[in-house]
């Protein structure tokens, strides 16, 4: 029963054999790349910031996401009850995102005005930068988060 086949393959099917087995090894392969990239869209976050806000202070962000798909990263100034977006960031995902594997990186700087810090009170508030990715596999994963202490004069 488990003996050798008597009648062998033509010499085309069986290369014909073994080309399919690799095609198929090596989209396996690219495919469980690609879910660890679908399963962590976020790969770096990083808020920079003065630790004193004023009118004409620089709040910079840098995101780094896997790019498979599509991100967000929203940044606001929040203190007490009262909390302003200052400005989002929307990061474009790889044209093929299941075949490319390059991670895709964004910056963004934002000058504060005498206008946008108006609402606040001088004193201690937070700034907090929030990345999102998309959903992949029925799953949303959890947003990146950074926070930094500031005081605001």
């Amino acid at each position: 029963m488990f003996d050798a086949l008597t009648i062998k393959d033509a010499w085309p099917i069986a290369w014909l054999k073994r080309m399919f087995v690799a095609i198929i090894g090596t989209l396996l392969v690219i495919g469980a790349i690609s879910a660890h990239r679908a399963w962590v869209q976020v790969r770096s976050l990083d808020l920079k910031a003065p630790q004193t806000l004023a009118a004409g202070s620089i709040v910079e962000i840098a995101v780094v996401s896997s790019g498979r798909t599509m991100l967000d990263v929203d940044v606001e100034l929040i203190q007490g009850s009262h909390s302003e977006k200052l400005f989002r960031l929307h990061l474009r995902g790889n044209e093929l995102g299941f075949f490319d594997p390059r991670p895709r990186d964004g910056s963004q700087t934002a000058t504060l005005t005498k206008e946008t810090l108006a609402g606040f009170q001088p004193g201690p508030a937070r700034l907090r930068a929030v990345a999102t990715g998309r959903e992949q596999f029925t799953r949303l994963p959890p947003p990146t988060v950074r926070e930094m202490d500031v005081n605001i004069q």
